[in-house]
C-alpha cells in the first residue's frame, strides 16, 4: 500500500481533504510587536509572498498542499528563493517523497531534491529550504509518516471495502450450493452452475425468480454481510482513521452521533481546537521564524471559521466595545467593512460607572440644589 493508494479508502481522504481545506480556507493576517503591542500590516507593507506564494498558485492551493504533505508524509519541505537583497521572493511547496534529508552537525542539515525520476535538481542549505516536521522523535530530523504508522489500519479498511465491492457484485441473492438428486456428468453440472450464475449473480439480477428443473435444490449455506459483522468492521476502520488524524467521527460516519457539545458552535470549537490548531500553529511557527525578520509573524485568522450567527456576533461586538477592548474601526474590520470617516471609530469606550481603583472617578458630580437657609437652621419657610 502506497500513500497515493491510501487515499482510495475514503475515511483517509475525507481526514486529508477536511483538515486541508480547513486550514487552506482561512486568511493569513501579518503583525509585528511594537512596544509589547500588536500592529497589522496593511497588504501595501506586507511581503506578496503572504497574500500569494508564488505567480503559479493561490493562497488556497499552496498551504493545501503544504498541509497535505504533512498529512501524508509527515514532512513539508518549502523552497524560499531569495532576490538580491536576501530577501524572500516566493514560496513553492517540493513534493516530500523528492526531498532527502542530509544531516549536518548541530542540526545544520542540507537537503537533496531530486525530480521523478530521481535525477538530482540540487542540494539546498536551510536559508533555500524550510522544513515542517509533523511527528518527530529524538534524534529523527524527519517526521513520521501518519500513512506509514497506520499502515496495518489502513489495509484493513481497504481489505473491507473489496470485500464489500466484490459480494454485491459478484454475490447471489441465493447464496449457497446446488444439490442434484441424481448423478449428473461433469459437463452438466458446469451448464446447471453457468445458467444458474448468468440469470442470479450481480446486482441487477438480484431478487429475481430462481426455477431448477429435474429434481435440483438450491441450499443457502454463506453468512450475511451483517452477520459476518462486515457493516461493524468498516464503521471501527473509519473511526479508527479518524482516531489517527484527531477528526471527530461523526465528521467522518454519519451513523456515529456527537457526543462534542450542545450545537453546531461548540462542536465547530472543538474541531478548530483539537484538531486543527496543532498543525496552524506549527506552521505558523516555522514561517515566522525562519522567514521573517524581527517581531514579525503570521497568524491563520481562525476567527474567519468560528464565526457564530449574526444575533450572537453583534451581541459580542457590543460587549466587547461597551468595555473598551475594541474599537468600532476593529469590529467593522472583522465584518469586512471599511473604517469610519475622521477617525472616529478608533475611539475607546467604556462605562461611566466604572473608574480606576485609587482614582476619582470620571463620572460629573451632580450641584448640589441651592435650599433656603432657614431650612438648614430647622425653621419653616412660612413666616412663622
Amino acid at each position: 500500500m502506497s500513500r497515493r493508494s491510501s487515499l482510495q479508502m475514503v475515511a483517509v481522504y475525507a481526514c486529508q481533504s477536511l483538515i486541508g481545506d480547513a486550514v487552506a480556507s482561512l486568511p493569513v493576517d501579518h503583525y509585528t510587536k511594537v512596544n509589547g503591542k500588536r500592529e497589522v500590516f496593511d497588504a501595501t507593507r506586507s511581503p506578496r509572498w503572504i497574500r500569494q506564494p508564488n505567480p503559479f498558485q493561490t493562497s488556497y492551493d499552496f498551504w493545501f498542499r503544504v498541509v497535505i504533505s504533512l498529512l501524508s508524509d509527515g514532512n513539508a519541505f518549502i523552497y524560499t528563493p531569495r532576490n538580491p537583497r536576501g530577501e524572500v521572493a516566493g514560496l513553492y511547496c517540493v513534493h516530500p517523497q523528492n526531498v532527502a534529508i542530509l544531516d549536518g552537525p548541530m542540526g545544520d542539515n542540507r537537503y537533496e531534491v531530486t525530480d521523478d525520476h530521481g535525477a538530482i535538481e540540487g542540494v539546498y542549505d536551510r536559508t533555500q529550504i524550510l522544513h515542517i516536521p509533523a511527528f518527530t522523535v529524538p534524534g529523527s530530523s524527519r517526521g513520521l509518516s501518519p500513512i506509514d504508522m497506520a499502515r496495518e489500519a489502513i489495509g484493513l479498511g481497504l481489505v473491507a471495502e473489496e470485500f464489500g465491492s466484490r459480494f454485491f457484485e459478484q454475490g447471489t441473492t441465493m447464496a449457497g450450493v446446488i444439490e442434484h438428486p441424481g448423478t449428473p456428468r461433469p459437463d452438466e453440472a458446469r451448464l446447471l452452475r453457468d445458467m444458474f450464475r448468468k440469470t442470479h449473480a450481480g446486482v441487477k439480477n438480484s431478487h429475481s425468480v430462481g426455477v431448477l428443473t429435474g429434481g435440483a435444490s438450491f441450499k443457502p449455506i454463506t453468512l450475511s454481510p451483517e452477520q459476518a459483522q462486515f457493516l461493524e468492521t468498516r464503521r471501527f476502520q473509519k473511526a479508527e482513521i479518524a482516531l489517527l488524524y484527531r477528526v471527530p467521527a461523526y465528521l467522518v460516519d454519519s451513523t456515529i452521533s456527537s457526543t462534542w457539545g450542545t450545537g453546531i458552535e461548540e462542536q465547530n470549537k472543538f474541531f478548530v481546537d483539537q484538531t486543527l490548531m496543532p498543525w496552524i500553529v506549527r506552521i505558523e511557527q516555522a514561517v515566522s521564524t525562519f522567514l521573517l525578520p524581527g517581531m514579525q509573524y503570521i497568524r491563520f485568522n481562525v476567527d474567519a471559521r468560528l464565526r457564530a450567527k449574526t444575533k450572537d456576533r453583534y451581541e459580542s461586538y457590543q460587549v466587547a466595545l461597551n468595555n473598551g477592548f475594541m474599537s468600532a474601526d476593529e469590529i467593522r474590520e472583522l465584518e469586512d467593512l471599511g473604517p469610519l470617516p475622521k477617525k472616529l471609530g478608533q475611539r475607546f469606550y467604556r462605562p461611566l460607572n466604572l473608574g480606576v481603583v485609587g482614582e476619582e472617578s470620571l463620572t460629573p458630580k451632580e450641584p448640589i440644589p441651592k435650599t433656603d437657609p432657614n431650612l438648614t437652621q430647622g425653621k419653616k419657610n412660612d413666616g412663622t
